[in-house]
């Protein structure tokens, strides 16, 4: 069995991995849904697996933290705002 990940920072860095690879298979699919503002509902599917994913190597207490959240908010969206115009960008 693998190593379950104890510690935030690690966890936060292999949440981003699996948003960065949600990102990279899913390329056209989140450039639609950001220009329609409805990134969570396209992507829903890719979220949930990540999430098992997430939750299937981290200790409960981090599962149960916003980690995987802040992972794809970052990855999926701000990282995202330079690339493209959208209407969430103008909601500021």
């Amino acid at each position: 069995m693998a190593r379950l990940y104890d510690d935030p920072g690690r966890a936060l860095r292999y949440a981003k991995t699996i948003a960065s690879d949600m990102v990279e298979y899913n390329k056209d699919a989140l450039l639609k849904a950001l220009k329609e503002d409805n990134v969570w509902e396209a992507l829903e599917e890719q979220i949930r697996i990540g999430r098992e994913e997430f939750n299937a190597r981290v200790t409960p207490e981090i599962a149960q933290s916003n980690i995987y959240e802040r992972a794809l908010v970052e990855v999926l969206l701000y990282r995202m705002k330079d690339r493209l115009r959208s209407p969430i960008w103008d909601a500021e």
